[in-house]
């Protein structure tokens, strides 16, 4: 699984500075996950997104590359969560993507069909996002954490 994350985030990091590629610009937006997609806190899951700040690290225009992508992009941010931050509970809809942590720690709590659990997370873990997945992120350390978070997602969302 760390080679999946790896080698997808070596393709990123290599063709998202090109100069050659053709990046789509987004508006710089401090939102982590999409309105449509927040749900009522479940257990000890964060009920709120706080201390979190999101650095838009560039994307691409999907349509140029495959056909039947129209309209996606693959989007690359820097997500840091500061020391008692957190990501409000919320569920991926058709927003495939992976996590990985360049340092730090987090707790994530996360439903994907084998029961609500919480999960310590630490740099070098990838975290992997697909449909149908219930997760929230603390950072409960006196560190902050920061991912580098590749997903795709339609051209219109911020």
């Amino acid at each position: 699984m760390r080679t999946t994350a790896s080698l997808l985030f070596s393709l990123a990091s290599m063709a998202l500075p090109a100069a050659a590629c053709s990046l789509h610009q987004q508006p710089l937006a401090n939102s982590v996950t999409p309105a449509a997609e927040q749900r009522p806190a479940s257990g000890d899951a964060p009920s709120s997104t706080a201390k979190v700040t999101v650095q838009p690290l560039g994307s691409v225009d999907l349509s140029q590359e495959f056909e039947g992508l129209e309209g996606r992009v693959l989007r690359t941010r820097r997500v840091t969560i500061a020391p008692g931050g957190s990501v409000a509970w919320h569920e991926h809809q058709r927003r495939p993507g992976v996590a990985y942590i360049l340092s730090g720690n987090l707790i994530e709590v996360r439903q994907d069909g084998t029961g609500q659990r919480r999960i310590q997370r630490q740099a070098g873990d990838a975290v992997f996002e697909s449909s149908g997945v219930r997760h929230g992120w603390m950072n409960n350390s006196a560190q902050p954490a920061t991912a580098v978070v590749i997903d795709l997602v339609p051209a219109s969302q911020p």
